[in-house]
This record gives C-alpha cells, sequence and structure tokens, in this order.
C-alpha cells in the first residue's frame, strides 16, 4: 500500500464515537475561521409524530464583527432559526435547526452549510449583507446524522410487497388446485 504525503486525522472524540468530520470544501473556498458546537456533525433524532430541534452554537474567536448565514440542503423539512446574523468578537450566536418529519428522509444525504463574513459595519442588515455577489471569508460543511425510532418507510414496504406476493403465490396455487 502506497504512503499518502500527508496523514488525516480524526479528534479522538470523533474516533471514539465514529463520528465523520465536517465535510470538506469545494476547490478555492476559504477556511472556516470561526468555532461551531457541535464540532463534528449535526445529529438530530426524530420520530415521525413530532417535530425535533437542536441547538447550533457559533462562536467568533476572531477580532472582528462577523456575519454568518446557515444554509441547509432542503428547506421543506429544516428550518434554521435565524438563518443569519451577527456575531461580535468573542461572542457566540445560538441557532436552533428543527427538522420536520416526512415519509422517504434520506438519513445520510442532508448537510448544513455555514459561511462567513467580517462585517465592520454597526448598523448592517444581514440580509443586505449576503447577497448573490457576497464571496464568504470561510465556509464548513456539516453531515446531518438522522435518527429515527421508527423502522425505515423502505422496511415498512418491502413487508408489504412479501406479503402482497405471498398472498398471490397462494391464490395461484388454489386456483391450480381447483382446476385439478
Amino acid at each position: 500500500m502506497a504512503h499518502l504525503p500527508f496523514r488525516f486525522e480524526t479528534s479522538n472524540h470523533c474516533q471514539k464515537n465514529r463520528f465523520k468530520m465536517p465535510l470538506p470544501n469545494k476547490g478555492g473556498e476559504p477556511e472556516f475561521k470561526l468555532k461551531v458546537e457541535p464540532a463534528d456533525k449535526i445529529a438530530i433524532k426524530y420520530n415521525m409524530k413530532d417535530e425535533a430541534t437542536v441547538p447550533l452554537s457559533i462562536m467568533n474567536p476572531t477580532k472582528e464583527r462577523i456575519c454568518y448565514k446557515v444554509k441547509c440542503t432542503d428547506n421543506e423539512i429544516f428550518r434554521v432559526r435565524p438563518p443569519l446574523g451577527l456575531v461580535e468578537p468573542g461572542k457566540t450566536a445560538a441557532v436552533k435547526i428543527t427538522l420536520k418529519p416526512k415519509a422517504g428522509i434520506d438519513p445520510n444525504r442532508h448537510f448544513f452549510a455555514i459561511y462567513h463574513v467580517a462585517c465592520s459595519d454597526p448598523k448592517a442588515d444581514p440580509r443586505k449583507i449576503w447577497t448573490a455577489d457576497t464571496k464568504p471569508d470561510g465556509v464548513i460543511r456539516m453531515q446531518a446524522l438522522l435518527e429515527t425510532d421508527e423502522p425505515a418507510a423502505e422496511e415498512k414496504k418491502k413487508g408489504g410487497d412479501d406479503e402482497k406476493k405471498e398472498k398471490e403465490k397462494d391464490d395461484g396455487e388454489k386456483k391450480e388446485e381447483k382446476k385439478e
């Protein structure tokens, strides 16, 4: 096996709990300079009857005022409140991520992207800062790990299909018996 010129390391916490590290940035995207908690992934445990909410903390260790934006892969099932805001140097912003469950959610497909840009204007409106032309100063993508306490819809459907096939087989055998 060839040796790689670099070594990919994960934190002991991630290794012990088998968490995925944040997803890699796309080419040319700047390194994320803020701190987030949770740091490794966003785990959401839910059931099909209730919404599930998890906290996300965005900490600003820089000496600049920062404007952040949190995006998700599917606005029909996720709500991010607030989706954008300002964080003073040394302060933390509290964000809530809510999952609105629906049938057929792929538990491994979703992620959240957090962007930030420096903002020195004390009267700045975060909605006006994030335009189509805004280039972020930092980006991080965090895997959403969705876990439900109910059997997967596919398993229920498969079970139903198996029962249907079994019934069709029995019906076919009964027809054959009548012919004889």
